[in-house]
C-alpha cells in the first residue's frame, strides 16, 4: 500500500512539473502560443476553403444555368436553315455535356488553380528561406513539366474536339434510332442499325483511348518528376551538409516540403486536362451562339400593337433555301382580303408549303415582300405576328403528354370549357371521350398512342384554340377519311367566316369550297379562280380534278 501511495505521490510531482514548465515557463509559454497557432491555422484553413468552394462552385453552376438559359433563347431564335444542317443529337450535346464541361472551368478548373498558385507559392517562399541554393536543386525539374504539360494540354485540347465531335454524333444516331424503332423493326432492320451504330462508338472508342493514353502518362510523368526532385534534394543537401553549409534536419525539411508540392503538381494535371476539355466545349458552344439570326424583330416591342386583321398580299415574291441554287418559289404575286378562304395545289414540289411557310416568317423571302395588313412582315413584331396565326403542318407532331395539354399549347391558360369546344370544331372530341382518361391521356412519344387521323385532328384544335386571325393547313387532312372530312371543313367553314383560312391539299374535295384556289407549279402560280372557273378552263387543275375522279371510281369498284 506504502508503494503505491510513493508511486502516486511520484506522477504527482511529475505532472506538477509538467503543468509548471507548460504554463509558468518562458518554454511552456512558446509551445502553447505555436499550438494555438497551429489550431487556429488548421480551424482557418478549414473555414477558407469552404468559403472557396462554396464561392466558386456555386457561382460554376449558376454560370451554367445562365449558360443553358442562353443556349436555348438562342435555338428559339436560330433560323431553320440551322435545324436542317445540324442532327439533334449534335444540338443536344451542346446544351448539355458542352455546358457540364464549360461549368467545371468556372468550378473546380479555378478552385485548383488558386489553392496550386497559393500552396505552391507558400511552399516555395519557406524554402527560399532556409536555403535559396538547395531551392533551386530542388525545383530544377520544374521546366521539365511545365514543357511536358504544355504539350499534353495541347494535345487534349485537339482531339477533346474531335471527341466531343464523335460524341455527338452518336448521340444523334441514338437519337435517329429510338424515334424511328417502329420502322426500323416493321422493316426488321435492327442488325443493320446496330452496326451502324457500332461503327460510331467504335471510332469514338478508338479516339478515346488514344486521348487515354496520354492522360494516362500525365501523372506517373508528374511523379517522377517530384520523384527526381526528392532524389536532388538528398543528394545535393547530403554535400551541403557535408561542407557544413545546411544541417540534416534541413533535408528532412526540404523533402517534406517537395512532399506537399505532390498535390498542386498533381492537381495541376487534372487542371490542364480539364482546362483543354473546357474550352474545347466552350468552342463547340461559342460558334452556336454566334451563329447569325436570319430572322430578326425590327420592333421587339409586343404591347400596344394594332390587331392583326388577316389581309395578305405577296409581291413579285421569290425563294430559294440556303445553299441550293434553284429557286423554289418564282416571282409569286396575289392578293387575299381579310376573312377569305383560299386554296394551293398542286404536285409534290411544286412549293405550296414554302409559300404558306413564309406567311409567319419561318424563314424569309429571297427577292419580293410579304405584306400583312399592308406592312411588310418584316417590320411586324414576330411575336405578335406569330400569336396572330394558327399553323398545322404537314408533319403533325405532338408532344409526350396528355391530350389536354397538347391541345391547350396554343394559348397560355385556356379554360376546360375552350379545349372542348376546340376538340368538337376538330372533329375529334368524340374519340377522345371514348378513352379511358379522356383528356388525361398520355399520346405517348410524338402522339404514338394516336391514329394519324386523330394525330391530325388533335393539331387542328391546337391551332383553333388560339383564335387566330390567319390559320393555315398544309394538307391537314390527309389521314382522315372523306366522311370526317367534310364534317371538320363544316365546322370550319362556320368558325372561318371571318379569319384568313390557307389550305393546301391533295383532294380535290378539301379546297373545292375554297373562294379562290391556286395551282402552283415549279414554284409558280400557273392557275388561280374559284373550282369552277377552274374547270372550265380545262387546264392542269382540271386535269387533276377528272384524275382523282377517275380514282374514285376505280376504288367504288
Amino acid at each position: 500500500m506504502d508503494q503505491v501511495e510513493n508511486l502516486g505521490e511520484q506522477y504527482q510531482g511529475e505532472f506538477d512539473s509538467l503543468f509548471n514548465i507548460l504554463f509558468h515557463s518562458e518554454a511552456g509559454a512558446i509551445l502553447a502560443w505555436n499550438s494555438f497557432l497551429l489550431i487556429g491555422t488548421v480551424v482557418l484553413y478549414g473555414v477558407l476553403l469552404f468559403a472557396t468552394r462554396q464561392t466558386l462552385i456555386v457561382s460554376s453552376r449558376k454560370i451554367e444555368f445562365d449558360i443553358r438559359n442562353k443556349i436555348m433563347d438562342k435555338l428559339f431564335r436560330l433560323p431553320q436553315r440551322y435545324f436542317a444542317e445540324n442532327r439533334t443529337g449534335e444540338i443536344y450535346v451542346r446544351a448539355t455535356e458542352d455546358v457540364a464541361r464549360v461549368r467545371e472551368y468556372f468550378g473546380p478548373v479555378l478552385m485548383y488553380t488558386v489553392n496550386t498558385f497559393t500552396r505552391a507559392g507558400f511552399i516555395i517562399t519557406m524554402m527560399l528561406i532556409v536555403n535559396p541554393e538547395l531551392t533551386f536543386w530542388a525545383l530544377l525539374p520544374l521546366p521539365f513539366l511545365s514543357g511536358f504539360a504544355y504539350w499534353v494540354s495541347g494535345y487534349i485540347n485537339k482531339y477533346q474536339l474531335i471527341i466531343q465531335e464523335q460524341y455527338s454524333r452518336i448521340a444523334g444516331r441514338a437519337q435517329e434510332t429510338f424515334s424511328s424503332i417502329r420502322l426500323i423493326k416493321a422493316y426488321n432492320r435492327t442488325d443493320y442499325e446496330q452496326k451502324r451504330f457500332e461503327k460510331e462508338s467504335d471510332e469514338y472508342r478508338n479516339k478515346k483511348l488514344r486521348l487515354d493514353l496520354v492522360e494516362s502518362l500525365f501523372h506517373p510523368t508528374l511523379n517522377l518528376l517530384i520523384g527526381i526532385s526528392v532524389v536532388i534534394v538528398v543528394w545535393r543537401g547530403g554535400i551541403m551538409v557535408i561542407d557544413g553549409l545546411i544541417t540534416v534536419g534541413n533535408i528532412a525539411e526540404f523533402v517534406i516540403y517537395v512532399a506537399y508540392l505532390t498535390w498542386p503538381v498533381a492537381s495541376l494535371g487534372y487542371t490542364v486536362n480539364t482546362l483543354q476539355k473546357s474550352l474545347a466545349s466552350w468552342e463547340r458552344i461559342h460558334s452556336m451562339l454566334n451563329e447569325p439570326l436570319e430572322i430578326e424583330d425590327k420592333d421587339p416591342e409586343v404591347s400596344g400593337l394594332p390587331h392583326i386583321v388577316g389581309d395578305i398580299e405577296f409581291r413579285n415574291v421569290s425563294f430559294k433555301y440556303p445553299g441550293s441554287d434553284e429557286y423554289a418559289l418564282k416571282n409569286v404575286s396575289f392578293k387575299v382580303k381579310a376573312g377569305s378562304n383560299i386554296a394551293f395545289v398542286g404536285r409534290t414540289g411544286s412549293g405550296k408549303t414554302t409559300l404558306v411557310n413564309l406567311i409567319p416568317r419561318l424563314f424569309d423571302s429571297t427577292e419580293g415582300e410579304v405584306l400583312v395588313d399592308g406592312k411588310n412582315i418584316k417590320d411586324w413584331n414576330l411575336t405578335h405576328l406569330r400569336r396572330s396565326i394558327g399553323y398545322v403542318p404537314q408533319e403533325t407532331f405532338l408532344f409526350s403528354t396528355t391530350i389536354k395539354e397538347n391541345i391547350a399549347f396554343g394559348r397560355e391558360t385556356p379554360s376546360m370549357e375552350e379545349i372542348k369546344e376546340a376538340a368538337e370544331n376538330a372533329q375529334v372530341l368524340e374519340n377522345i371521350l371514348d378513352f379511358e382518361k379522356k383528356f388525361e391521356t398520355l399520346v405517348g412519344e410524338r402522339g404514338i398512342t394516336l391514329s394519324g387521323g386523330q394525330k391530325q385532328r388533335t393539331a387542328i384544335a391546337r391551332a383553333m384554340i388560339k383564335e387566330p386571325s390567319i390559320v393555315i393547313f398544309d394538307d391537314s387532312l390527309s389521314a382522315v377519311d372523306t366522311k370526317t372530312e367534310d364534317a371538320i371543313l363544316e365546322h370550319l367553314r362556320v368558325k372561318l367566316a371571318h379569319k384568313t383560312a390557307i389550305m393546301i391539299s391533295h383532294r380535290i374535295s378539301t379546297v373545292k369550297n375554297a373562294d379562290t384556289i391556286f395551282y402552283l407549279e415549279n414554284g409558280s402560280i400557273v392557275e388561280a379562280g374559284t373550282h369552277n372557273e377552274l374547270i372550265e378552263g380545262k387546264g392542269r387543275y382540271t386535269d387533276m380534278y377528272r384524275k382523282q375522279l377517275l380514282e374514285q371510281e376505280l376504288a367504288q369498284i
